[in-house]
């Protein structure tokens, strides 16, 4: 077969079945896609979680809890305010310090705030 100019050779038969079969070019992408989605609904599954368990401990704060604020002082709750996002700490004797109620960030054992005492 003699080409003349402007034609191109033909194509080669592609098979339709088997391992040979020709996909479209975003099937390849498919598994990333999927990985990336996956990652991105667990990203923000742990960010709820973790959002729910600080609101249930805020809202379970009560007085005379032994509490750790985020600035790191330890203290114990002797009042909280009318409002309820008041809470009045004791530091030490005679040494109150007013804080919100999301500056707490976690409730402590006897255990823990003896040591904490103790450096």
């Amino acid at each position: 077969m003699i080409m003349q100019e402007g034609q191109t050779a033909p194509e080669p038969p592609r098979p339709t079945e088997g391992p040979g079969a020709s996909q479209p070019a975003w099937w390849n992408q498919v598994p990333i896609l999927l990985f990336g989605g996956m990652l991105v609904l667990m990203l923000f599954r742990q960010g709820r979680r973790e959002k729910q368990e600080k609101q249930k401990l805020l809202d379970s704060l009560q007085k005379n809890d032994k509490v750790l604020t985020v600035g790191g002082i330890y203290g114990t709750i002797v009042a909280i305010g009318e409002n309820g996002d008041e809470l009045t700490l004791k530091i030490d004797d005679n040494v109150k310090v007013r804080v919100t109620r999301t500056a707490i960030m976690r409730k402590v054992s006897p255990g823990d705030a003896a040591k904490a005492g103790e450096a």
